[in-house]
C-alpha cells in the first residue's frame, strides 16, 4: 500500500475554480487525469495530506487512486443518506473483535514472514497472498510460502492483479502459477491501475473463466474501483460472488449488489479504525505494515466456506 495518511470521510464538496485531478499521489506532480470546472459537485472518499499548495497541504481523494486539492473546493458537506452498512447490532462485537489478531491476513513477496507456525499460533487462520498480475506477472515467494502455510495448519488463498491485458492470457498466467486446489480460495483484485486498468467487462470476463475451470466463484476484491462503475446499480452478476471489501474506515459501505461484504480488508496497517495491526511471525512490508482482514464469524465458519 502507499505512504499516504487518510482519514476516512463520507460527504460531497463542489469546486470553487477549475480543479485537477491528480491520479496516484496528492501531488503537483502527478499525472493529470482531468479538470473539474468550477461548480463540480465531487464525492469524497478520504481526507488526506498532500502537497503544499498556497500554505495548504489537505487534498481530497475521489476514488481508490485519485486526488484534488482541498483549496480549490467548497467545505465538506456530509453526507445525509443512510449508508450501507452492517447491521447495527453487529458493531459493537465487530469493534471489539478489532482489538484481536485478525483471522486473515493478505500478503504478497514485498511482506517479510518469519514463521506462519508462529502465526497460526497467535490466532491467525488464513493467508491470501499474491500470486500474479496481468498476464505475465508473477509472485516469486508464492509457491514456497504456500507450502510453509499449508503445513503450519493455515487456510491458503491466492488473489490475481487484474489488468487492461487479455482475460484469457491472464487467467492462464494465474491458473498455471497459482496452481489452486479444492482447498485454494481463489480471488481478483479489481482496484485502480494507473494506465492498465482492467475493465468492469474484463473483470466480469475473469470470473467467469475461473467459474469455467474451477467450478465455483472467485471472491472480488475491491473497494471505491467497484463501487464507481458499477454506480448505484444492482449487478446480479457480481451478486453472485463474495466481496472482500477494502475500506480502511469505522463503517464498511458495500456497493448496491451485496447486503453485505464477506471479508473486510479493515487496515493496510497504517490507515483504519483502532485494531489489531500485526500478527506474531509476520513482519509486513519495509515499515512494518500488514493488511489485515475481518470476518464475522468463527474460525470454524471461515475453513467451511473459505474454498466455496
Amino acid at each position: 500500500m502507499s505512504d499516504i495518511v487518510e482519514v476516512p470521510v463520507s460527504g460531497n464538496v463542489k469546486t470553487n475554480v477549475l480543479v485537477n485531478v491528480r491520479q496516484g499521489l496528492p501531488s503537483t506532480a502527478a499525472p493529470l487525469l482531468r479538470k473539474l470546472g468550477a461548480g463540480t459537485k465531487v464525492q469524497v472518499f478520504a481526507l488526506v495530506v498532500g502537497d503544499s499548495i498556497q500554505g495548504n497541504a489537505h487534498w481530497f481523494r475521489i476514488s481508490d487512486n485519485t486526488y484534488i486539492w482541498a483549496g480549490g473546493c467548497s467545505e465538506l458537506l456530509q453526507s445525509t443518506a443512510t449508508p450501507q452498512a452492517e447491521p447495527i447490532a453487529n458493531s459493537q462485537g465487530r469493534h471489539a473483535r478489532l482489538s484481536q489478531v485478525p483471522l486473515v491476513i493478505d500478503i504478497s513477496h514485498g511482506d517479510g514472514v518469519d514463521s506462519f507456525q508462529n502465526a497460526k499460533n497467535s490466532g491467525l487462520v488464513g493467508v491470501i497472498h499474491k500470486a500474479t498480475t496481468g498476464e505475465t506477472g508473477k509472485d516469486d515467494a508464492y509457491t514456497r510460502r504456500r507450502d510453509s502455510a499449508v503445513a503450519a495448519g493455515l487456510l491458503w488463498g491466492a488473489y490475481h492483479w487484474g489488468t487492461a491485458a487479455s482475460v484469457q492470457n491472464q487467467v492462464k498466467n494465474f491458473m498455471d502459477w497459482a496452481k489452486p486446489n479444492e482447498t485454494t480460495l481463489v480471488a481478483l483484485d479489481f482496484e485502480s491501475t494507473l494506465d492498465n486498468q482492467m475493465t468492469l467487462d474484463g473483470a466480469r470476463e475473469f470470473c467467469e473463466q475461473i467459474y469455467t475451470r474451477l467450478g465455483r466463484r472467485p471472491v472480488i476484491y475491491s473497494g471505491d474501483t467497484l463501487k464507481s462503475a458499477l454506480g448505484s446499480v444492482v449487478d446480479t452478476f457480481f451478486s453472485e460472488h463474495r466481496l472482500w471489501l477494502a475500506q480502511y474506515g469505522n463503517n464498511p459501505r458495500v456497493q448496491n449488489s451485496w447486503d453485505t461484504f464477506w471479508l473486510w480488508q479493515y487496515t493496510d496497517g497504517d490507515s483504519g479504525p483502532p485494531s489489531c495491526r500485526t500478527v506474531t511471525g509476520i513482519t509486513g512490508d519495509s515499515k512494518k505494515r500488514l493488511d489485515c482482514n475481518y470476518f464475522e464469524g468463527d474460525a470454524a465458519t471461515l475453513a467451511s466456506q473459505w474454498a466455496s
